[in-house]
């Protein structure tokens, strides 16, 4: 050690950095690691690289023409230079003078210089690329995806599903919430079969969900957010302005919710979301049902399994159209296709203009007006909505549009 440190180590200082005598104690110099170049520079890496190329090519013509047969064409030349400049070393051309070698020389040098740069700066871009994909922050470029908003408990439970499901046909998840990247990396790992994309952000904000691509999603799923801090005590909240954000980018998306309290549900209604879940909806039927009759919370949680005979939607064939429930099942039994234990309906509800008449008289136009004037569609009230049947009767006719609630059997669509 030596004096001017030995002195510097017991003169006394506080905790600003101050020694005894007012003066600041010196800092210890860090070492700079050298800058390298950003993504942005490898188009003028190029230019620099082709200009090199076509200026040494030149001048070793010019040079090399008058003094043998190597280099008669200017393309000699370049083919010359670019075989330098790769390193490549065929060796079919070579400078014959003294200043044609010396060219040569600062050609190589220079060529091993410009390559490593170029190969250093498409590198780092890749490096970019994917450290910015783990951390979120990279747009998606997909269609037909299924997205996740929001991330809690359930969330695992979900992927698994979705990797069972991908089993016959593989499409890819995109995750939007506020997890840290290790987070998400360990996620990523523990589901190989998934190809899990992520974005990092506040999945309310329509800004964040066309980051994720999610108008031109297959599916969404809403989850109750507790990433970033976030707690349960406003969750169902976000999940419905993420809803409502989600339904003004693409109003047909296929949107399924999770929701924490039961008055959640009505706001969900307004915005047209397809599916809305309720959290622990099922416990108490299940503890219930098992206390009165042992076997059926088994028997409910097998169809909700993605490894036994689940549960599942398929349509009805065509020639099943205008037959009944009672001969769709035993269709369906003696196909093999499944037991049939209910049909997915679209109904038309009833709407305003069919309750009002269509004759002039004075009440019937001024609640018609009222309407209009409220910016009530009367014709959209009407439309149709999923009624879900299970056992209709035995002689409940299949309509067109009906899809079939099948148990077990081959798993694939009937045609």
């Amino acid at each position: 050690m030596s004096r001017a440190s030995s002195a510097l180590s017991k003169t006394p200082h506080d905790a600003r950095g101050l020694r005894a005598d007012g003066k600041r104690r010196p800092r210890p110099r860090r070492r700079r690691l050298p800058r390298l170049l950003p993504p942005g520079d490898l188009p003028r890496l190029a230019l620099a690289a082709a200009s090199l190329v076509a200026t040494f090519g030149l001048a070793v013509w010019a040079i090399e023409r008058s003094s043998g047969s190597m280099f008669r064409r200017v393309f000699d030349g370049l083919w010359w230079a670019v075989v330098t400049f790769a390193t490549v070393g065929y060796g079919d051309k070579a400078p014959q003078t003294d200043l044609g070698k010396a060219l040569g020389i600062v050609m190589i040098v220079s060529s091993v210089v410009l390559s490593s740069l170029i190969s250093g700066t498409i590198a780092a871009i890749f490096v970019d690329r994917r450290i910015k994909e783990g951390k979120g922050l990279r747009d998606i470029h997909l269609g037909g995806h299924r997205a996740v908003l929001g991330w809690n408990r359930d969330g695992s439970r979900l992927l698994n599903g979705f990797e069972a499901a991908a089993q016959e046909s593989r499409v890819p998840v995109v995750l939007v919430n506020m997890m840290e990247p290790e987070a998400f990396d360990s996620l990523r790992a523990s589901f190989p079969g998934l190809e899990l994309r992520f974005v990092r952000g506040d999945f309310t904000q329509e800004a964040t969900l066309r980051k994720a691509a999610v108008g031109a999603a297959s599916s969404v799923v809403i989850l109750p957010d507790e990433t970033g801090g976030a707690s349960f005590a406003n969750a169902d909240e976000r999940v419905i302005l993420a809803a409502f954000a989600v339904k003004s980018i693409n109003q047909d998306l296929s949107v399924s919710a999770q929701i924490i309290r039961a008055e959640s549900e009505q706001h969900l209604r307004r915005a047209r979301v397809d599916e809305i879940v309720l959290e622990g909806e099922l416990s108490s039927f299940m503890l219930a049902a098992g206390a009165s009759e042992p076997g059926v919370p088994r028997a409910v949680r097998s169809l909700l399994s993605w490894n036994g005979p689940r549960i599942r939607q398929a349509p009805f064939p065509a020639s099943l159209r205008g037959k009944s429930y009672a001969d769709a099942s035993a269709w369906f039994l003696k196909e093999g296709k499944g037991c049939l234990v209910g049909v997915l309906s679209r109904e038309k509800r009833v709407s305003f203009d069919d309750i009002l008449s269509d004759d002039s008289s004075a009440i019937d136009a001024f609640i018609k007006r009222k309407f209009r004037e409220a910016d009530i569609d009367l014709e959209a009230e009407g439309s149709g909505e999923e009624q879900v049947r299970l056992d209709p009767g035995a002689g409940y006719a299949i309509r067109e549009g009906d899809l079939a609630f099948l148990i077990g059997g081959a798993g694939t669509e009937t045609p």
